[in-house]
Order: C-alpha cells, then structure tokens, then sequence
C-alpha cells in the first residue's frame, strides 16, 4: 500500500512539474534581442546582457564605479517598456568578469 502512495506522489510532482513548464510565459526572441540592443544603446551598459533561468532572469554588465542600483533599475524600465514583466536583473562588475572571470553581483531588482 505504502508503494503505491509513493508510486502516485512521484507521479503527480512530474505531472505538476510538467504543466508548470509548459503554461510558463517564454520571452520570444524577438523580443529578447529588442532589450539587449536597447541596453547596449546606453553607456552605462558596455556588455550584451546574458539571460539566464529560462528567461527569469537577466544578468548584466556594468563598469564598477557606476551606480548599479540605477542601472539595476534602468534595465528594469527597458523590460518594462517591453512588455517583459516577469524577469529579475542582476547587476555584475563586467571587469572582474573579463579579468578574471568572477561574477561578482553588485545589484539586482525584480522587474514587476
């Protein structure tokens, strides 16, 4: 009896697990590629965004000695005007990352 409990729960985490993946909001491409050209239109944004977690989140690049709670916010603003409601930003230095390929996290905001 136990066995088939466990059996049945097992089953039903996939099941769920399954639907909460495919009735998920995706990001197009068009759109994506519509806010990295728009961030990569502003100084403060030297580097091309990388997304990460399916779309959920947006890292980016900036130049240590720049307010990366401003620009944490800027790119917000850019999603936003995008319609793109449901990803985070997080902040990186872009020096360290080409140095020494260390991400060091200097802000991050959620976009809602």
């Amino acid at each position: 009896m136990k066995k088939n409990i466990i059996i049945l729960l097992i089953a039903a985490c996939v099941g769920v697990t399954w639907y909460i993946t495919k009735t998920k909001p995706t990001i197009s491409a068009v759109t994506k590629s519509q806010v990295e050209n728009l961030l990569l239109e502003r100084p403060e944004f030297p580097a091309r965004p990388v997304w990460w977690s399916d779309d959920a989140i947006l890292a980016v690049g900036i130049l240590p000695e720049n307010d990366a709670a401003a620009a944490a916010e800027s790119a917000c603003r850019v999603l936003r005007e995008q319609g793109v409601t449901t990803t985070a930003v997080e902040i990186y230095d872009v020096l360290k990352i080409q140095q020494d390929q260390d991400w060091v996290k200097l802000a991050g905001n959620t976009c809602q």
